[in-house]
């Protein structure tokens, strides 16, 4: 939806031979399908380490939503360009995941204070950023690696529907439900494991989250950035 049902920005051809998703998980979008496309396959790999293909291999190199598990970004693009081939494109897709909004309703919210500290100092300890935006690792480290004709694309993410333009709102409600159902799974191991928080506090946490993402009255969102970019 953000995209207008484009599944990418960069200008890639329509007729591309090799695409590597970078962070695809689980990969369980290709999977539920009883067909699973004979020309989709998966390899386990550490993309923070030496990428197990050879150079000047694919076509398009898709990578999103990285974010809080990478310390090294530079070095994860400089594979990436090793691995792209000339004419190739990469592509990142990062999230900010402080909440703003424009009109000061986020900003006396004690839950959304609590979330950011979680990441900024879960990131700090781990060595692994939550904030790429801030730094501009993205762009950064792409040109740095050597990509050309690089574009940069920010877009505004409703944390729920209380915005008038449909097609926001509607989004805005997926971000909703996608964040009230996995709280847990967001914070958990930040919370008990890297910072050692009160373990206590943490159901009040979770609920005064639910509250607030909950609330139209506050007109949070988040950032996500696109970057693409060409190997020449």
């Amino acid at each position: 939806m953000l995209l207008d049902n484009n599944l990418f920005l960069a200008p890639i051809p329509p007729h591309v031979q090799r695409v590597l998703d970078v962070g695809t998980g689980s990969g369980i979008w290709a999977m539920q399908p009883e067909w699973v496309p004979p020309n989709v396959h998966f390899e386990i790999a550490d993309a923070t380490l030496t990428w197990p293909w050879k150079d000047n291999y694919f076509d398009f190199i898709h990578i999103r939503y990285l974010f809080g598990s990478v310390q090294d970004w530079p070095a994860l693009f400089q594979e990436a360009y090793r691995c792209c081939a000339p004419g190739g494109w990469v592509q990142s897709c990062e999230a900010d995941i402080h909440f703003y909004s424009d009109d000061g309703t986020t900003d006396s919210e004690l839950a959304l204070q609590k979330w950011a500290d979680l990441y900024e100092k879960g990131g700090a300890e781990t060595g692994r950023t939550f904030f790429l935006q801030q730094e501009a690792l993205q762009e950064r480290s792409i040109t740095e690696a050597g990509f050309t004709d690089v574009r940069i694309f920010d877009y505004k993410l409703p944390v729920g529907g209380w915005t008038n333009n449909r097609k926001l709102s509607e989004l805005g409600e997926y971000v909703r439900l996608t964040l009230e159902n996995d709280l847990e799974g967001y914070t958990l191991y930040l919370w008990h494991n890297v910072l050692n928080w009160p373990r206590e506090e943490y159901p009040q946490f979770l609920a005064a989250m639910r509250k607030v993402i909950g609330n139209r009255r506050v007109h949070g969102y988040m950032m996500v950035r696109y970057v693409y970019a060409r190997k020449p």
